[in-house]
């Protein structure tokens, strides 16, 4: 490659402090007369929360881009399509004059955004009221008034339902104050700009803040670092900082009111620096540079010698560039830590790669028109290109060369995906897609006495791989109801009354062109309500999550509900009739393991129950993923994996700063951590309960270069890859291995340094496997041959000793139960493992309340192997207890549930059996009642139950072995 000519990168930030503080001077002069207050559009009111400075700011903050509004509907509702009427009140008094605002949330749009659209605004007559205008569907409402905090909620509007009536209450104002500085030094980082984005549900892991610009709050540090919002309304908000040389910043879930001063930590920004060069590898001077794969898409142009130099926050990029009909990416990925900086990051520019196909129906094999298909980095955030199939299905996009994921979404259809696709300079790779059609859901809604429920809201949408849109409808006077236009998969159906806070929720497969059927029962419900304290009776540090997980479920899914503290720990939960067992946890908890030994409580129709709760503590184990280079890796994955009986891994995430929390296991264990990012791999650590902080420290990636080989036949015009452990089992650190080229060669720049087997599936179907040991940072080549046709492995499960279907079970194929099977077994026990290459498999088994089982299965080519009935045996109780969980209710100890074929269910013992006393003691409540029945393995104990009627029975068991 010709020699680069010696030119300093051009920098994107300010060299010469005399001139820009002028500037700044200027510029904080036009932003205090320019730009309007926050939620102020030219010639209107205020209205919404203020962002302020301190007296002695400098206000000289740099001027930024203004976010745009929300763009509005493409065709406005009208009343003919139905309408809210709102109700705005503030301590119980209705609120004339107070601005309402709706927005229309759509489905994602392909890049993982869902497609906000502003439906209308308004403002309350003398009584408070408003009607607008709303078609069918998910709506942000927020109201505003002078004096007073926003108030927003999400509501549906019902197919069918002529008007909707919501009551938005506002609140009384309140403040955050804050400060940002340097994180790990404590100085102050002024014009820092600061964004809180509102939540409207509780602060579990899923929840999604709202960054509407006209809903969102923006301060800007002063020279101290101090920032000031006024006019919050109470609640939880994700907070955004952002400073020039410093790493963007995001906290998820920021209490408002905070106890004191909130202290915002910023990392230094990390630099890239490089150069853009032409085909023949002369300067690209005006070449525009894309760095992609975190939260923002940073974006730069190259200088008259073709360099560049761009600011971003610490983490693991693709940089691409463009320049007329030329692109390029820079080889493999660009890991910067926290104020690193990459330097001789290169992008050679030459011909676009190609990926090209056709959608069509799975029904009929037709061609879909008007479908979109988006391409994405593979495994990263980022939008580079999008294209629309024609009348005869076809789609063609020009990308840089590298790997893509790809979403294929069209109305009347169910979304689909391609991940791995790999894309190369001036060749195509085919890729073609094809959609499911939709499917309809039916049924009727009764009380516990079997009378219909007319208007009842009910739900639908998909468990996982949804595009995050929801069905809604109401039950008619009949408590009937159907859905229609529902994806193709495993769907849940939610059924609640408005005058409750409660889902009852049902899961059911759905097929293209059927509709099933599911009914609910809604039973009365109670109302659970308690205070939730540090282990050591100390306040909690901030509001907490309680999360109720039903003892039994129906539909294949638990329902849960959850509800947030208020300041000083107390909180009341609205719960259907039944067993749940509680947990409090901080919010944005990742993981929470469910166990036998979590508080317990059974809630009667009507009535209301007390029960204190002690905040879960999440950090059994902590510590920080590090690059090979000893900086923090931002967003690494921290893969935990518990051996033994009960065999089991789950994923966690590092955030930002490569800090990870585990949390703790309710009982003693050794687990092992390793650490994964983008192909480069840490040790596997054992590390006992209770250590202390840890380090995981990545090795560089490998670089494999490979054939596909075929001995006879025609060579192979593309295959899918997988990269497996050398024993053929799926990598527990790997979320999704498989990649697609086109051609028989392969190149990856990623590959973990382990000893690994490498799985090609062909276009045509031929398979084939071979084995090869990478070492970081080293380059290895490999040939795999092909050999033939993939397998197949069925059979049936079946529980032990009975012999009964087992349905539910999950099937893991070569790794260790997690938390995607690969499949489930049917209503009647069977199962299926689709495309299992030939040789020797592991297959686990992993049945609800019941004990892992494995097998061993070895297939050969092309060969459909039945494995017949493969029993599951119920979960073992505990040594030493009596297999039986505990609720207290006023003084009252029931039993909550009983662990299958334990010591007390085979005793005689019945869930919601009133506990009386244990080996003649009186048992007075749930911990009691766990002490009591505890003992040495073998040993009998005699307990005094009273069922429904009064009718009192004395039991004999024998304590589990």
């Amino acid at each position: 490659m010709p020699s680069i000519p010696a030119e300093k990168p051009v920098r994107q930030r300010p060299l010469f402090p005399l001139v820009v503080a002028a500037a700044l001077s200027v510029a904080a002069l036009l932003l205090l007369w320019l730009r309007p207050t926050l939620g102020e559009t030219p010639g209107t009111a205020t209205v919404g929360p203020r962002a302020t400075t301190r007296p002695g700011s400098p206000g000289n903050a740099p001027a930024r881009t203004s976010p745009r509004p929300t763009p509005p509907l493409d065709v406005p509702a009208t009343l003919a399509d139905g309408s809210f009427v709102v109700r705005v009140r503030a301590s119980g008094a209705p609120v004339p004059g107070a601005r309402v605002r709706a927005w229309l949330k759509g489905p994602e749009d392909g890049a993982g955004q869902p497609s906000w659209r502003r439906a209308g605004e308004g403002t309350t007559a003398q009584d408070g009221t408003l009607r607008l205008p709303s078609a069918p569907g998910l709506y942000l409402l927020s109201a505003q008034a002078q004096g007073h905090a926003p108030a927003r909620r999400e509501v549906p509007r019902h197919q069918g339902e002529p008007e909707t009536v919501v009551e938005l209450s506002l609140p009384a104002s309140t403040s955050l104050r804050g400060r940002t500085v340097a994180e790990g030094r404590g100085e102050p980082v002024p014009l820092a700009e600061v964004t809180l984005r509102p939540y409207t549900e509780p602060g579990n892991p899923s929840a999604q803040a709202h960054a509407l610009p006209e809903e969102v709050a923006v301060a800007t540090s002063d020279a101290r670092g101090h920032f000031d919002f006024t006019g919050l309304a109470p609640g939880r908000y994700e907070l955004v900082a952002e400073a020039p040389g410093f790493s963007r910043r995001t906290m998820r879930f920021v209490a408002v009111p905070a106890s004191g001063e909130l202290e915002v930590g910023l990392w230094p920004a990390s630099t890239l620096e490089g150069f853009v060069v032409g085909a023949d590898g002369q300067p690209a001077p005006d070449a525009e540079v894309r760095v992609l794969g975190g939260p923002t898409d940073f974006r730069t142009t190259t200088g008259a010698g073709g360099g560049f130099s761009l600011e971003v926050s610490g983490g693991t990029y693709w940089v691409v560039a463009r320049k007329g009909g030329q692109v390029g990416r820079a080889p493999g990925f660009i890991v910067v830590g926290p104020g690193e900086t990459a330097r001789d990051v290169t992008v050679r520019l030459g011909a676009s790669g190609h990926l090209a196909g056709t959608v069509t129906r799975v029904a009929d094999a037709g061609p879909v028109e008007g479908a979109w298909l988006v391409a994405s980095p593979a495994g990263a955030g980022g939008e580079l290109g999008r294209a629309r199939t024609d009348a005869s299905g076809q789609y063609a996009l020009e990308l840089p060369p590298g790997d893509y994921d790809v979403r294929v979404l069209a109305p009347g259809h169910t979304d689909s995906s391609g991940q791995g696709l790999v894309v190369e300079a001036d060749r195509y790779t085919v890729a073609d897609f094809r959609l499911e059609g939709t499917a309809s859901v039916e049924g009727t809604v009764a009380d516990g006495q079997g009378r219909p429920l007319a208007g009842v809201s009910v739900r639908a949408g998909l468990l996982r791989g949804a595009s995050g849109e929801e069905f809604y409808t109401r039950t008619d006077a009949a408590g009937a109801f159907l859905l229609e236009g529902l994806p193709v998969g495993t769907v849940r159906v939610r059924a609640r009354q408005d005058a409750s806070a409660v889902w009852t929720s049902r899961t059911t497969p759905l097929a293209s062109g059927a509709r099933s059927r599911v009914d609910f029962t809604l039973s009365e419900t109670g109302m659970v309500r308690g205070r939730v304290t540090q282990a050591s009776g100390a306040p909690l540090p901030e509001p907490a999550v309680v999360r109720a997980m039903a003892k039994e479920g129906s539909g294949g899914l638990l329902d849960m509900g959850l509800a947030e503290t208020d300041a000083e720990g107390h909180y009341q939960l609205e719960l259907r009739a039944g067993v749940y067992q509680l947990t409090a946890v901080l919010p944005g908890a990742r993981y929470t393991y469910h166990h036998v030994d979590d508080p317990a409580v059974t809630v009667e129709p009507g009535a209301s129950v007390m029960m204190d709760l002690t905040l879960l503590n999440e950090r059994g184990l902590h510590g920080v993923v590090l690059e090979p280079s000893g900086t923090p890796s931002p967003g690494a994955l921290v893969v935990v994996t518990q051996a033994g009986d009960f065999p089991f891994s789950f994923p966690v995430d590092a955030d930002e700063e490569g800090r990870f929390n585990v949390p703790p296991h309710p009982q003693p264990t050794t687990l092992t951590l390793r650490a994964h990012h983008a192909g480069r791999l840490s040790v596997p650590l054992p590390i006992p309960e209770g250590a202390g902080e840890l380090k995981l420290q990545l090795q560089p990636a490998a670089t494999l270069h490979g054939r596909v080989v075929a001995r006879s036949g025609a060579a192979p015009s593309g295959f899918t890859l997988r990269l497996l452990n050398a024993d053929g089992s799926v990598p527990a650190w790997a979320r999704d291995t498989q990649r697609t080229f086109p051609g028989g060669e392969f190149l990856l720049t990623d590959a973990p340094g382990q000893p690994l087997k490498v799985s090609v599936r062909t276009t045509d179907g031929r398979t084939g496997e071979a084995q090869v040991t990478l070492s970081p940072g080293q380059r290895a080549d490999v040939e795999v041959p092909l050999t033939g046709g993939a397998a197949s492995i069925s059979g049936r499960v079946v529980w032990s000793p009975s012999g009964a279907p087992a349905s539910g079970v999950g099937l893991y194929l070569d790794r260790a139960p997690g938390s995607a099977a690969d499949a489930h077994s049917g209503p009647d026990g069977r199962f299926r493992l689709a495309d299992v290459t030939p040789g020797a498999h592991t297959v686990q088994l992993l049945a609800p309340e019941g004990r892992p089982e494995t097998r061993t299965v070895t297939v050969a080519t092309s060969e459909a192997v039945d494995v017949g009935d493969v029993q599951v045996t119920a979960r073992k109780a505990n040594a030493g207890s009596v297999g039986a969980g505990f609720s207290e209710n006023q003084g009252q100890v029931s039993i909550a549930w009983l662990t299958p074929e334990g010591p007390a269910a085979r005793g005689g013992v019945r869930v919601g059996d009133r506990l009386l006393s244990v080996d003649g003691q009186v048992v007075r409540n749930r911990t009691e009642a766990e002490r009591r029945t505890q003992g040495a393995p073998g040993t009998p104990v005699q307990v005094t139950v009273r069922r429904e009627g009064g009718v009192e029975q004395t039991l004999l068991l024998t304590r589990a072995d």
